[in-house]
């Protein structure tokens, strides 16, 4: 007897197998690489056509975040200030956004977040790479094409949860 999977079910399986892996996250061992840090660059990635098409897009999150992170207390890099900047802090949120062919009602959504700094091995002070040092886990869910707002509200709260990081380690500073 054969098993059948739902079309949702096979587009959260798609989305969580090809969204790339948080490898850090929000626990004390993550939240000390935020110490000291005054200022992030902020990198939203590109948005699905679907999602633009739903009032979803880059350049309207990017500034709504910026805002949000400087109301917090930290700058909003420019592209030119991170490169030069101590350990090159770079803020990078990635929302997928797809809507099911078989229900067209509804979308499948994915909302990472994550911080990647310059580090450096302990075994071996002359390596320096980029990793994520800090991450909140990924959110999937699928919503309805009458509430897309949850989408956005998804982002904000992984945002909130960094702040909320960032102020706990810089709160003695």
């Amino acid at each position: 007897m054969g098993h059948r999977t739902g079309p949702i079910a096979g587009l959260l399986v798609l989305l969580l197998e090809t969204a790339s892996p948080a490898l850090a996250l929000d626990t004390p061992n993550e939240r000390v690489t935020l110490t000291g840090l005054t200022g992030v660059h902020l990198v939203v990635n590109e948005m699905s056509v679907e999602a633009v098409q739903q009032g979803l897009s880059r350049s309207s999150l990017e500034t709504e975040l910026a805002s949000r992170l400087r109301q917090a207390g930290l700058r909003v890099l420019a592209p030119d200030e991170a490169l030069t900047s101590v350990g090159r802090p770079t803020l990078e949120v990635r929302v997928s956004l797809l809507k099911s062919s078989e229900a067209l009602q509804f979308y499948v959504y994915s909302v990472d977040l994550a911080l990647r700094q310059q580090i450096r091995l302990a075994r071996d002070r002359t390596i320096d790479s980029f990793a994520i040092t800090w991450s909140d886990n990924r959110e999937v869910g699928v919503v309805g094409a009458t509430r897309l707002s949850a989408v956005r509200d998804a982002v904000r709260a992984k945002v909130e949860q960094f702040i909320t990081a960032w102020q706990t380690v810089n709160q003695m500073r």
